[in-house]
């Protein structure tokens, strides 16, 4: 099947995880990495307490994710969207709002958590949705959703 007729057949599918993915940025270690001398400044923070805060953060979401990961596989895709769009919205306002290093902690731990890995992971199910019928159909949704973020 050509790359455009597979778009066309499955535009849906592959628009939705193409946006999912594109805002997972938001929980990204580059995404967050940009702001850190910043995050630092602002809560008077010295590298190792930074580094604490983004390690303490990254390693609850990732103990977290394989329990909250499995609604991905349980939920429609418009019922996680409307779970997790929310909740990273929440752990950005937090992260502007929280005037502690304590409320940071809970916003790298949400942003880690919904944008680095429920925004990443919601898509790859609904990816095969659309492609059951081959592994050849599934690696062309799965490139075309995530490109150039990850390889097939």
């Amino acid at each position: 099947m050509p790359f455009l007729i597979f778009l066309r057949d499955n535009a849906r599918w592959v628009a939705a995880a193409f946006v999912l993915t594109f805002f997972s940025t938001a929980g990204q270690t580059s995404f967050i990495g940009a702001s850190a001398g910043h995050i630092r400044s602002e809560y008077g923070l010295g590298n190792g307490e930074w580094g604490l805060i983004y390690m303490i953060g990254t390693l609850a979401s990732a103990f977290t994710l394989p329990h909250l990961g499995v609604i991905v596989d349980r939920l429609t895709v418009r019922k996680v969207a409307l779970i997790i769009i929310p909740a990273l919205a929440a752990a950005a306002s937090l992260m502007a709002l929280s005037p502690h290093a304590i409320g940071l902690t809970l916003a790298i731990y949400l942003l880690r958590l919904f944008g680095q890995g429920m925004f990443r992971m919601s898509p790859i199910p609904r990816r095969r949705a659309g492609s059951r019928r081959s592994a050849a159909r599934r690696c062309r949704s799965s490139s075309s959703a995530t490109m150039p973020v990850k390889p097939c």
